[in-house]
């Protein structure tokens, strides 16, 4: 994976690098679909909440906003593969993402 094939970067607060290598506008249900890579060689898995942050500041969006669908790390690469949905307003995300979802995010 080279940085070129990123749609956007940021820095996470441990010095991990998040690169978003998908977006995918979904109108219907009003929400932006991303999908990426953390890179953290020698540290941990980044925490929901680092990488939450991380995504609502890049996309200018308030992080209530955005839900973490998961974080898979590859085991011995020091980096992790994530998803995440980006809600246009609070009322779509309660309609669509169910509740186990949400509470994993606090």
């Amino acid at each position: 994976m080279t940085e070129s094939a990123s749609l956007k970067t940021a820095s996470l607060e441990d010095g991990s690098v998040l690169h978003v290598l998908e977006e995918r506008h979904n109108k219907v249900i009003g929400r932006l679909e991303i999908s990426g890579v953390v890179t953290h060689v020698g540290k941990g898995t980044p925490s929901r909440g680092v990488v939450r942050s991380a995504i609502a500041k890049i996309y200018g969006k308030d992080e209530s906003l955005v839900v973490i669908k998961y974080i898979k790390s590859e085991y011995g690469m020091g980096r992790s593969k994530i998803k995440a949905h980006i809600y246009e307003n609070e009322d779509r995300l309660k309609l669509f993402e169910p509740d186990y979802i949400l509470k994993r995010g606090e």
